[in-house]
């Protein structure tokens, strides 16, 4: 069944037309907190956007805030240096059985598997970097055969949402420019019209704007499982003018491939509010200060100068150690030049205001709960955050359920059905079937929030047996059986996550340095990632999985190359690229057997 093209677009211009209020406010939140992640020029290309940098800031607190903010969140809710996750089955006592707790084990561990071989983890950075930034965020997740697992996290500005009924995101239009080259690539030369292949034969790196719609599919046909029959349709065309476009595929998906978490939302709005939202003020405000501060310092170090009429026509040279002849009258002051006024700037009043100023900044980013994590990286526990950022975990736990509902639950049942239909899955027992998995979550910061509950439990049990002494009928409110069953449930979660983390520490090896070199790349046109390189590693095998991180100072390199997934083999590590590098990249990597 054909898709109506003009009516996709026309559904796309009026889905814009919606976010347009939220337009000036994201540009305003990335000029001071995240530069380089808004497009919202749609009708320039990608090289006409402008500068992504602001050249008007003076402080940069904001942006190093918001980097700690999305590294904290890292850390705390899917660090792959220890397991975040758990699955398990609501029947606690089918669980507990043996072979059904040895797979569900297999399972778990597949899919972090599948998580450490795929760009997931540089995924989640950025995704956290917008939800804090902009308050919405949005990433695809894909699988095949060819190109295994990726994710596609897009920028703020790049898109556009819909939810449907219960709230929950559903429809995502995506645009964005890419090469005739690019598009030969992605849709064959069938799919294009006859102008763009002639012009593909001179101009292969000419760009034209494509618009991606995913949204349910309603009129379809449920017995055929072709891809034009899927739940969830997929739908690409060439923008044209005057809202004409050309089709260039038409697909679908068993369920949405992609998820759109947002930090917080009011009302029935389709896009969240962001902390940057509320720190916007103050980074303006140090903007100022910081302007102010430096033009005192300016005129104290070079005032402005009180000049002698009779030098108008000689001149008179300022800089330092230069000679200046004057004749002067007698009897008078042989000065030719003395400063205008004095000024003599308090500074240290002044970097006083200002620190109080980044201090709220990073508090309003939750910068000292996140560093607590970073700073005690692996060696911090749940308890101690939880003893020593109480307060803090009170007030991002309505977030993080946000993110357990929108992105987290989403992206394990999609996780898991994706590996089914690859067949990656173990063989299921016969007493799991027609059972729906539970996911556990046990990060630090899940741990740390089941941990406050558990010292208001204690709390509120002290005080029970305190005002019981005076007033016995007290205990009669007080449910013993029920509090200590709480208490040993969170305790136990704790316990296997420890567990858990010992195993993967115990089958890590040593972090190795590893320097990604810009030569020596082949090609392998079946993949998604045409181009590879075969690293020799001693003692690796085919079922073991090797994370790669790249060093921050080679970053955008690895980026512009497409630098993304990996794959083992018998005493060799394969990377994988979009084209291959343009410098050697510097990067470490561990081996999780």
């Amino acid at each position: 069944m054909a898709v109506d093209i003009n009516k996709l677009n026309q559904r796309y211009q009026a889905l814009r037309t919606e976010r347009s209020p939220w337009d000036t406010a994201w540009q305003s939140l990335a000029d001071h907190f995240l530069p380089t992640r808004c497009r919202l020029q749609p009708e320039a290309d990608a090289a006409e956007q402008g500068p992504l940098l602001n050249r008007r800031l003076v402080d940069a607190t904001g942006i190093l805030a918001m980097r700690t903010l999305a590294a904290g969140l890292q850390g705390g809710l899917t660090s792959p240096a220890r397991p975040w996750f758990r699955l398990s089955l609501d029947d606690a006592d089918l669980a507990r059985q043996r072979p059904v707790q040895a797979w569900l084990d297999e399972v778990a561990a597949r899919m972090r598997a599948v998580f450490h071989r795929s760009n997931f983890y540089n995924a989640m950075h950025t995704i956290y970097g917008e939800l804090g930034a902009f308050g919405t965020a949005f990433v695809f997740e894909l699988a095949d055969v060819r190109g295994g697992f990726r994710f596609l996290p897009l920028c703020a500005g790049e898109y556009v949402l819909d939810c449907d009924a219960a709230r929950r995101v559903d429809t995502v239009f995506r645009r964005t420019a890419m090469t005739l080259r690019q598009l030969l690539q992605a849709f064959g030369p069938a799919a294009l019209p006859e102008s763009l292949r002639r012009q593909a034969a001179v101009q292969p790196d000419a760009r034209h704007n494509v618009i991606q719609a995913v949204y349910p599919r309603t009129e379809r046909n449920p017995a055929l499982l072709t891809a034009r029959h899927m739940p969830v349709a997929s739908v690409y065309w060439l923008e044209g003018r005057e809202g004409q476009g050309h089709p260039l595929r038409q697909s679908g998906f068993r369920s949405f491939p992609g998820f759109g978490p947002r930090w917080d939302v009011a009302g029935n709005d389709v896009y969240g509010r962001s902390p940057a939202m509320d720190a916007l003020p103050d980074c303006r405000m140090l903007q100022q200060m910081g302007v102010t501060t430096l033009k005192a310092i300016h005129k104290a170090v070079d005032p402005p100068m009180s000049v002698a009429a009779g030098l108008r026509s000689v001149g008179l040279d300022l800089t330092p150690g230069g000679i200046n002849y004057v004749d002067s009258a007698h009897g008078q002051s042989p000065q030719a030049a003395t400063p205008l006024l004095q000024v003599n700037p308090d500074l240290a009043t002044a970097r006083k205001a200002m620190e109080a100023v980044q201090n709220q900044i990073r508090n309003g980013l939750y910068n000292d709960l996140f560093k607590l994590i970073l700073e005690g990286r692996s060696r911090v526990t749940a308890s101690e955050i939880a003893a020593r950022e109480e307060e803090k975990l009170v007030l991002i736990g309505p977030v993080l359920e946000r993110l357990h509902d929108e992105l987290f639950i989403p992206l394990m049942d999609r996780t898991f059905l994706c590996m089914a239909e690859l067949d990656m899955l173990p063989p299921c027992p016969p007493e799991l079937t027609g059972r729906r998995l539970k996911v556990e979550f046990v990060s630090l910061l899940a741990q740390a929030q089941k941990l406050v509950g558990v010292s208001a439990t204690g709390q509120y049990l002290a005080l029970t047996l305190k005002a019981s002494a005076a007033w016995p009928e007290a205990l009669d409110a007080l449910n013993v059986d029920r509090l200590l069953d709480r208490i040993a449930l969170v305790a136990q979660t704790a316990s296997k996550s420890i567990e858990e983390m010992g195993k993967t520490k115990a089958d890590k090896v040593n972090i190795m340095s590893l320097t990604i070199p810009a030569s020596g790349w082949s090609s392998d046109s079946t993949a998604g990632r045409p181009y590879y390189l075969d690293i020799p590693v001693s003692g690796l095998t085919a079922n073991d999985c090797v994370a790669v991180v790249v060093a921050p100072t080679c970053a955008k390199t690895a980026l512009t190359a497409g630098l993304t997934s990996t794959e083992s083999f018998a005493g060799k590590l394969r990377l994988r690229a979009q084209q291959t590098p343009t410098a050697a990249i510097t990067a470490v990597y561990y081996i999780v057997k």
